[in-house]
């Protein structure tokens, strides 16, 4: 672990790397469907992406629970050094999770849109876009142009995990629901827990 904090911009500029592959394969995506070629291949990566952005999303958000909780861990702190490539990776990623699932069967090959979607698809959708505005502020120039609002808009994250929760909740009961639940309430109490020694101290 002091390795990889030591080494922490190489580690960095592998998940950028990563995250350039990912909307790569976007791209690539993009044109096999309108081609309509290797669709099964495409929903079978657009399942597994999926699961990886939900585990992003947790190691994205571990840090600041951590924080707040006053725990500190060598994992944690190299978490946090790498937060912002993590997050800009797990927006990637569930983009093309999307993207692969629904996105482009519609745009590409002539799917119908649903207009009566499944409460889960809602609840991706109402998860997917709003963490938007996360992915395009992830950076110094939006820290300083947006200043207080900066983390105004980054708080988007508390509501966005609950979402992601239901949206993995209505369609199974399975590992990553548990997963994605524990974090979601971990999430919660450590900002009540925050807040409430913040109120006791003043």
């Amino acid at each position: 672990m002091q390795f990889l904090i030591g080494n922490k911009s190489i580690l960095a500029k592998l998940i950028t790397t990563l995250t350039i592959l990912t909307w790569l394969t976007i791209l690539v995506f993009a044109i096999w469907t309108s081609r309509g070629i290797n669709t099964a291949f495409i929903y079978e990566t657009g399942e597994i992406s999926g699961q990886i952005a939900a585990a992003l999303f947790c190691l994205s958000i571990l840090p600041g629970i951590s924080r707040r909780l006053k725990f500190k861990a060598p994992m944690v702190t190299l978490l946090m050094i790498i937060r912002r490539q993590l997050g800009i990776a797990m927006f990637s990623v569930a983009f093309l999770h999307y993207s692969s699932i629904r996105l482009f069967p519609i745009i590409f090959a002539g799917v119908p849109m649903n207009l009566s979607p499944p409460v889960f698809e809602i609840f991706g959708v109402l998860t997917l876009f709003p963490l938007f505005f996360l992915f395009i502020t992830s950076n110094n120039f939006a820290v300083k142009s947006l200043k207080s609002w900066w983390g105004r808009v980054h708080k988007i994250v508390y509501i966005s995990i609950w979402a992601l929760f239901l949206h993995i909740a209505l369609q199974e009961f399975g590992i990553w629901t548990i997963v994605i639940g524990t974090f979601a309430l971990m999430e919660t109490l450590s900002l009540f827990y925050y807040y409430a020694q913040k109120s006791t101290s003043s």
